[in-house]
């Protein structure tokens, strides 16, 4: 992405919206998930990078994350520990508050010395498709090695 001599401002793209089950939730439903994929980029530049993350009440949050409902592959080795990110509560669904938070998001880490900073910064609340990549790449320009992951132990 390109950087202008004022840094990296960023801007959303589009905003889409997948949800579980084919049909949308009603405007003001407080049972609700949906999976949202926000399309963040610099402005004046087309190109976008993925911000995702999941949208849901706090019932379905409870309902989703029961400690019956966890999978061996979401929880740290031991089972006791799920460590969550990118989620999201609202207490009624409105896809026009959803978008006003992400107005208000944006701009707030914007602007920044180049589009990775900024999109670093908003990672820091919507995960980023590239952050660990990011990591690793800050890593190598200070000689130091990649980030192990934490999820599995190393066989």
């Amino acid at each position: 992405m390109a950087t202008g001599s004022r840094g990296s401002t960023a801007e959303i793209k589009q905003l889409l919206l997948h949800w579980p089950f084919g049909e949308a939730a009603a405007v003001g439903s407080t049972d609700f998930h949906v999976g949202v994929q926000v399309l963040i980029g610099e402005i004046g530049d087309d190109a976008a990078d993925s911000f995702d993350l999941i949208v849901c009440s706090p019932s379905r949050l409870a309902t989703m994350y029961a400690a019956e409902a966890w999978d061996e592959d979401e929880v740290l080795p031991g089972g006791n520990v799920l460590p969550l990110t990118g989620i999201w509560l609202m207490k009624t669904w409105s896809e026009m508050d959803l978008i006003a938070a992400l107005d208000r998001l944006i701009p707030a880490y914007s602007p920044g010395p180049d589009f990775g900073t900024v999109a670093a910064r908003m990672g820091r609340v919507i995960p980023w498709e590239y952050d660990y990549k990011f990591d690793d790449q800050q890593n190598r320009s200070a000689g130091l090695p990649g980030l192990k992951s934490f999820w599995h132990d190393d066989a």
